[in-house]
């Protein structure tokens, strides 16, 4: 997996926009993207400008790497609750007992 490269400035485009999706929770909040009006968006373009800035890179290393062992232990705990969940099943069937005189 290749880490997230963060340029040290952005010079281009920024389009504001509306969301106007009513079925969206996003209905009519605003937002901004370097990426412009698409065909069958459920954006409305409100606004741009032009800009160049710079973009702060400190700590974004840092960042993603707790982000990523975030990540491994939301995994590791979802599989282990799943796991103990198997290893009752596995109990409760290996607890049953039959006794062919029951029917």
């Amino acid at each position: 997996m290749k880490g997230l490269q963060i340029p040290k400035r952005f010079t281009g485009t920024v389009y504001l926009y509306a969301n106007s999706d009513p079925e969206s929770f996003l209905y009519g909040a605003i937002g901004a993207s370097h990426i412009g009006p698409m065909k069958n968006d459920n954006r409305i373009i409100v606004g741009s400008i032009e800009v160049d800035i710079p973009l702060d890179q400190t700590g974004s290393r840092d960042k993603q790497v707790e982000q990523l062992r975030a990540s491994k232990r939301k995994i590791i705990d979802e599989a282990t609750s799943k796991a103990g969940q198997i290893d009752e099943a596995i109990e409760s069937l290996l607890a049953i007992e039959y006794s062919g005189d029951q029917l």
